[in-house]
């Protein structure tokens, strides 16, 4: 069975109880989060995105925002509405997300097991990758210019959430994301 359809049938089982489905995708920076989510729209019809680097606000991710604005209003039943940072600017995006309250919604992102809203999440999911193959596709995608960055700055910083907040211990599910998700 591929790892997709795990998943799918998690969010399956947990949908036949509520209408909405909360899925969190975490993982440190391009471990294949983002790919996942995808794939998991491409086979679960009316999937919702939610990226929690849209939280960053210049200096640091606004995660209670990701809580209060999107988290928080589904739970009550309400549409999320966020506006999401634009990285290729460097500022707030100027537009805004609607998030409906029901079927599947996938918050994916380093922090998407955080703490903070780990128990709100129906299905949880950590995808790990080893670290030169995370450091080589974040180079490819963000160029060479960000490898100073990424070794500095993003790795530690994300190996620090770990050690502090666990949240590959909550993880319904950890998915080896060295290896294309089928």
């Amino acid at each position: 069975m591929s790892v997709v359809r795990t998943i799918a049938d998690l969010i399956e089982t947990a949908g036949a109880v509520h209408g909405l489905v909360l899925v969190g995708i975490g993982g440190h920076g391009a471990a294949g989060k983002s790919t996942l989510a995808a794939r998991l729209a491409d086979e679960v019809p009316g999937v919702q995105i939610v990226a929690t680097d849209g939280f960053f606000d210049g200096d640091q991710f606004d995660l209670r925002r990701l809580r209060t604005d999107v988290v928080d209003e589904l739970l009550a039943g309400r549409s999320a509405m966020y506006e999401p940072w634009d990285w290729a600017r460097g500022a707030p995006s100027g537009t805004t997300v609607a998030v409906r309250p029901d079927g599947v919604v996938v918050i994916e992102g380093v922090c998407a097991l955080h703490e903070m809203f780990r128990h709100a999440l129906d299905v949880r999911v950590w995808v790990d990758a080893p670290t030169d193959v995370r450091l080589d596709r974040a180079v490819a995608r963000d160029g060479e210019s960000s490898r100073s960055t990424w070794m500095e700055l993003w790795m530690p910083n994300e190996e620090a959430y770990v050690a502090s907040d666990r949240p590959v211990e909550c993880a319904d599910i950890v998915i080896d994301g060295n290896h294309p998700f089928v």
